[in-house]
């Protein structure tokens, strides 16, 4: 098991203590930490000593000899004593000049006490210091927490809690999803041979037997910590918290990912991420029974806080980058859309969601990373399947025009809307093939008179007008259409089914 990192004082600080007096004479002048502070007299002190603490001394134990003080300083050095201090009288009255020699030459930082200056003064001192740090440690763990807390009930709960883990700790935190898939990510970008390294211990913790964490170390500028998130979710199926940092985390960092984890833990608990509320199951048993909807109504309006005069509904749809829906991890996708939409009546289908939301959509909707939602307006409750007609309208419009949120305001009613864009286009292609390639002649120029002849309402007058030919060069062209496509332009059903076609082919007017 890995030892805490313990709180330290800097070096500074008990240096800029007035009452002590006390002054560096010798060693490097970068501030050191202080982990602790201890007195000896000993020839040989290191088999006492402990790594980190500020030793002391009066000079009865300090040989006389020039290289013996200087083993005697090396023997403190390998033992990694932080710095040395030496109290002038009654044993010595000035420092000696072979130790401070010896402290520049093995980089051990010599402190001198004055007389007035008792050992047990700077053990009460350093005891004060670290009492300061500890508070101010204790402040900012709650700070943390508060942080998180507030995050965790935001608009992208695991977007939030992640990013203010990551400013909060100073690091880089990423989540990932059981296949190592990135579900969000704080402070600065990664390469991708950190993320690589990421990756494998994440996969390494996937089969571990319990909820645990790996540290690794690479030369002293990355550190990464990789934490499972503590849900009881089985082997291959965890989340995991990566942290990468160019230091060891400390006692209050390591504290702050704690209640990170836990956080991260609840919010995708099953009772927490698929729990819809005792009204939404009982809404759904009476609808099973063929109870009247109207009963159904009423309990779900009981469910959403009295406020359901009329519903909201929400169809969504996932960008999972090249991910299968059985790659996803439900929970998450749930607790977040549940949160973004305020609302418990979610079903989430793989890459599909349908939602019902009591009123209307808040007013913040925050769109979660990767989806495009389609919303209808406010409907009562027994003309559901129209919103629902408008939501999946609506959501066919957001994905033609490349936004998160589309809201139907009963205008979207062209077929366009019923037919995704690469249906559109390659219906247009079908339609249209026997021209020959749209972007080379002759087949450009007749797809364009053709396009403009049916804006212009089969006017050949006013086709030759905009495109400033000859109304004979009209006929002529439209001929050669109506043969190479084997159509009849007099049929009002073949005029329809060509002006999608040159639309959606995108076929533009002089």
């Amino acid at each position: 098991m890995q030892e805490a990192p313990k709180v330290m004082v800097p070096l500074s600080e008990l240096l800029s203590d007035a009452e002590l007096g006390i002054e560096q004479v010798a060693g490097p002048r970068e501030d050191v930490m202080i982990q602790s502070v201890a007195t000896t007299e000993l020839r040989d002190p290191t088999p006492y000593a402990v790594a980190g603490e500020l030793l002391l001394t009066s000079g009865m134990g300090l040989p006389e000899d020039e290289d013996e003080v200087d083993g005697y300083v090396a023997r403190l050095a390998a033992a990694r004593i932080t710095a040395f201090g030496i109290g002038l009288e009654p044993v010595l009255s000035e420092v000696p000049a072979a130790l401070v020699a010896a402290c520049d030459r093995h980089r051990m930082p010599l402190i001198r006490l004055p007389p007035r200056t008792p050992f047990v003064a700077v053990n009460q001192s350093f005891s004060h210091a670290l009492s300061r740090r500890l508070q101010r440690e204790f402040e900012r763990e709650a700070q943390a927490q508060a942080a998180l807390v507030g995050a965790a009930g935001g608009a992208d709960p695991f977007v939030g809690v992640v990013r203010q883990l990551a400013a909060w700790i100073g690091t880089s935190v990423l989540l990932l999803d059981p296949e190592g898939g990135r579900l969000a990510a704080g402070g600065r970008p990664q390469p991708d041979s950190v993320l690589r390294i990421l990756a494998q211990h994440a996969a390494t913790l996937q089969h571990a037997r319990t909820d645990q964490s790996a540290v690794a170390t690479f030369g002293d500028r990355l550190h990464i910590s990789v934490y499972v998130v503590p849900t009881g979710s089985p082997a291959g199926a965890r989340l995991v918290l990566g942290v990468v940092g160019a230091t060891a985390l400390t006692l209050t960092q390591r504290r702050t990912i704690a209640t990170g984890l836990w956080l991260l833990a609840l919010l995708v608990n099953p009772r927490h991420s698929l729990d819809g509320g005792i009204e939404g199951s009982s809404a759904l048993v009476r609808l099973l029974v063929g109870r009247e909807p109207a009963d159904v109504e009423a309990l779900m309006g009981d469910g959403a806080g009295g406020r359901a005069a009329e519903w909201v509904v929400v169809r969504g749809l996932l960008d999972t980058e090249g991910t299968t829906p059985g790659e996803r991890q439900t929970a998450v996708d749930v607790t977040r859309m549940r949160t973004a939409l305020g609302t418990p009546y979610l079903d989430l289908d793989g890459r599909h969601l349908t939602a019902l939301v009591a009123g209307a959509l808040p007013p913040t909707t925050t769109v979660p990373d990767g989806w495009t939602l389609g919303s209808s307006r406010p409907h009562p409750f027994d003309q559901l399947p129209a919103a629902d007609r408008e939501a999946r309208r609506a959501l066919q419009v957001a994905k033609g025009r490349g936004v998160a949120l589309r809201v139907g305001d009963g205008q979207d009613l062209s077929l366009g809307t019923l037919v995704d864009d690469a249906e559109r286009a390659a219906f247009a292609h079908d339609v249209l093939r026997p021209l020959g390639d749209p972007s080379a002649e002759p087949a450009r120029t007749l797809l364009a008179t053709l396009h403009t002849w049916l804006r212009c309402h089969g006017s050949n007058e006013r086709t030759a007008r905009a495109l400033e030919i000859h109304r004979n060069t009209v006929r002529h062209r439209l001929a050669q259409v109506e043969t190479l496509l084997e159509v009849d332009l007099d049929e009002a059903d073949t005029r329809a089914t060509l002006w999608l076609a040159t639309r959606w082919l995108g076929v533009e007017q002089p």
